[in-house]
């Protein structure tokens, strides 16, 4: 029983974990890149989230960010900066250990900084980045794995409770999202097609598909989702049918968010599902590559060959060589890994069993404070429930009135946020192109008073983010825009109502 425990839940090939790195690596600098048009706009005190707002009413009772002991532009930018190397770092595999730990804690700064504009793909997000940091990313296709000669090669599987952590956390969120989807939307099959109804976030071909396709195609699209959601934990944790299980749940993985993405701007959570995914490529779909690639590149092999034997004598010429800590030290840090990963996954079913509605009461229980607060600082959130029990059916939309001294109406907001702005409006366009981050940001500060002092201090200094004298703003009113998306068969929204939610 321990043998077929190990050999199945708890073993992964290190060439599964150098792809899983390279692909966690690059998913990490597009999360820095995406935080950079908006670094002046939400991680700054000139901007809309200034640090003594944060730390004067956290948004969450357990939290840190080393970039919250930053104010000006240019120490953020440094700080940006030194994010990227550390991510540069461990997307070649050098020092890969410590470059796993800076490169989450790096993240968990950047997330909790503007924590306001957090949602289920940054949590997704740091988990994946957690668990994998008790493995061995870097014992393959890395610059350690050239400096270590003897492991570059490296085809032993690697056996770890976190294998085991990070395969149930993909099971339990595809779970979760099922059983939680049980509103009519979801019911009738209608949820998609409310989805792309979504004018912040629907993407141009979404905005295509709703105009062109019919309602059928929406429910097809809906019930497929719901099925595919449905099977996962079950392709995932079966222990039986492999390598064809996994397969199946690789290629359902990618084609279902692939969809999402396609359809809907929902930030990184398609793609860092699809990184998730990765885990499951097993031993013989790497002997199935190697046996295609050997016979179709045997020109390649001979240059990377050539190129790593460079590698190693010009890292021996030089003293780079990585030397293995002694076996009684090695054996003593992983037993410590194991630990650490079993303490966090009991932390993580005690969330799960807290924060989810489908947990029958009998089962939840009141957590003690010092479980809270290592949940809060590590972002061990386990409630799991998007478009969940309904999508959407109604949408908001935040327009900015000013008016500069010279008798101009501008709006500030969505000459940065949308792709259509007019202060004049006061229905919601049609695919307003907003990132997630802009998005998100909308839905809160309509309801959130501690944010609104810092959007007009912002609104008022719109000349000088200008350099334009005329551009300076003499009195504004901000709207908050609702209306109810077009039902099936309608053409127009309904119930459309704006109302001001903050003016000078």
């Amino acid at each position: 029983m321990l043998a077929f425990v190990r050999r199945h839940f708890l073993s992964i090939d290190p060439r599964t974990l150098g792809l899983l790195r390279i692909a966690l690596a690059c998913l990490l600098l597009l999360d820095l890149a995406k935080r950079v048009p908006v670094l002046r706009l939400f991680y700054v005190n000139s901007g809309l989230i200034p640090n003594h707002r944060v730390l004067w009413r956290p948004p969450r009772e357990h939290m840190f960010s080393l970039l919250l002991a930053l104010s000006e532009v240019r120490e953020v930018q440094i700080a940006f900066a030194l994010i990227a190397l550390v991510y540069l770092c461990f997307l070649i595999g050098y020092r890969t250990r410590l470059m796993h730990v800076l490169a989450w804690v790096s993240l968990i700064s950047l997330q909790t900084r503007a924590d306001i504009l957090s949602s289920g793909n940054d949590f997704v997000f740091g988990l994946l980045v957690l668990w994998s940091a008790f493995l061995p990313l870097g014992r393959r296709f890395s610059v350690d794995a050239v400096l270590r000669a003897d492991e570059s090669h490296e085809t032993a599987p690697v056996v770890s409770l976190a294998v085991l952590a990070l395969t149930c956390q993909l099971a339990v969120i595809y779970f979760f999202n099922t059983v939680h989807k049980n509103g009519a939307t979801w019911r009738n099959g209608t949820a998609v097609y409310w989805l792309v109804h979504q004018e912040r976030i629907v993407t141009w071909l979404g905005y295509w598909a709703r105009e062109s396709l019919p309602l059928w195609v929406f429910q097809g699209l809906t019930y497929a989702t719901l099925v595919v959601e449905g099977a996962l934990p079950l392709l995932i944790l079966s222990p039986w049918g492999r390598p064809w299980t996994r397969r199946i749940a690789l290629v359902s993985i990618l084609g279902l968010h692939s969809g999402m993405a396609l359809m809907s701007n929902l930030g990184l959570f398609s793609p860092v599902m699809m990184v998730y995914a990765l885990c499951f490529v097993e031993p013989r779909d790497w002997e199935l590559w190697e046996r295609s690639r050997l016979r179709a590149q045997p020109f390649v092999r001979r240059v990377v060959a050539a190129c790593h034997s460079r590698c190693v004598r010009a890292s021996e010429l030089f003293g780079l060589q990585l030397r293995a800590a002694a076996p009684g030290v090695r054996r003593g840090f992983y037993w410590l890994g194991e630990l650490g990963v079993l303490g966090l996954f009991m932390l993580a079913i005690s969330q799960m069993l807290v924060e989810n509605r489908a947990i029958p009461h009998s089962l939840r229980f009141e957590q003690p404070r010092s479980v809270r607060a290592a949940i809060g600082y590590l972002r061990l959130n386990q409630g799991w429930s998007m478009f969940a029990p309904d999508a959407p059916t109604s949408d908001l939309f935040v327009v900015i009135d000013a008016v500069t001294f010279d008798g101009r109406h501008i709006d500030p907001w969505n000459d940065r946020a949308s792709r259509i702005s007019d202060p004049s409006l006061r229905t919601i366009p049609a695919r307003l192109g907003q990132d997630a981050a802009y998005c998100d940001y909308s839905s809160r500060v309509v309801f959130d008073d501690v944010l609104h002092d810092p959007l007009r201090d912002w609104i008022f200094d719109h000349h000088r983010r200008t350099h334009r004298a005329e551009d300076r703003v003499k009195h504004f009113k901000a709207y908050a825009i609702e209306q109810d998306s077009p039902a099936p068969g309608a053409h127009a929204p309904s119930n459309v109502r704006a109302r001001v939610f903050l003016r000078n």
